[in-house]
């Protein structure tokens, strides 16, 4: 093979890797969501509009805390989402991006079932079995922990939504240390500000 296909070989399989689901990136820095956490607001709005994407909204929920969520995904799924409403969430912390979501909407409780199984299937082949399960009203989750990132599934039969999050670890503990320092100088915290409030990352999210 000469260096001109072999060079071909590893640029196809790079883009593969970069805009498919999570396997076997580099967790620090890949959201596993089609963006590197850490990158701007700007630079992320950037990405969506390369992919074609749809920005169905834009909104600044507190001095720090910045929301962007976006029509589909911007990666390649496991799962069939056809009878599924897809949205891609992003969330930044002093402009940084902090955590990313997927939010599946389904027609009918059995499609959600469905989903709820593909997906928790998929999470674990990839990450073993989920370090801890909570259940709160009709809301069960389940969080796996690997370096620098917790991912949550969330299950939400009453409203037919599953989700997925992904946080990363090292941002969100920056923003609870400043959330810890602004109390001690008696400064208001916004409740917007309260997203994954003291560190609890398999607190059920809507």
């Amino acid at each position: 093979m000469n260096r001109g296909k072999i060079f071909l070989l590893i640029l196809i399989l790079t883009l593969f890797a970069t805009h498919s689901f999570p396997g076997e990136e580099d967790n620090k820095n890949v959201s596993a969501l089609g963006f590197n956490f850490g990158i701007s607001k700007k630079d992320a709005l950037e990405v969506i509009k390369s992919q074609g994407k749809k920005v169905v909204e834009n909104t600044v929920d507190s001095k720090d805390i910045r929301t962007i969520i976006v029509e589909g995904a911007l990666i390649e799924l496991p799962v069939d989402t056809s009878n599924t409403d897809l949205k891609t969430k992003l969330e930044f912390y002093d402009n940084e991006l902090m955590a990313s979501s997927l939010v599946f909407k389904t027609n009918n409780i059995l499609n959600q079932s469905a989903l709820e199984a593909e997906l928790f299937k998929y999470l674990s082949g990839l990450y073993g079995e989920p370090g801890g399960k909570e259940e709160v009203l009709n809301i069960i989750t389940w969080t796996w922990h690997i370096p620098d990132l917790a991912v949550i599934l969330s299950s939400n039969p009453k409203n037919n939504i599953e989700r997925i999050d992904y946080v990363y670890k090292p941002l969100n503990q920056s923003r609870i240390e400043d959330e810890f320092k602004q109390k001690q100088q008696g400064e208001t915290v916004d409740p917007a500000k309260q997203m994954f409030i003291d560190g609890n990352y398999s607190a059920p999210k809507q």
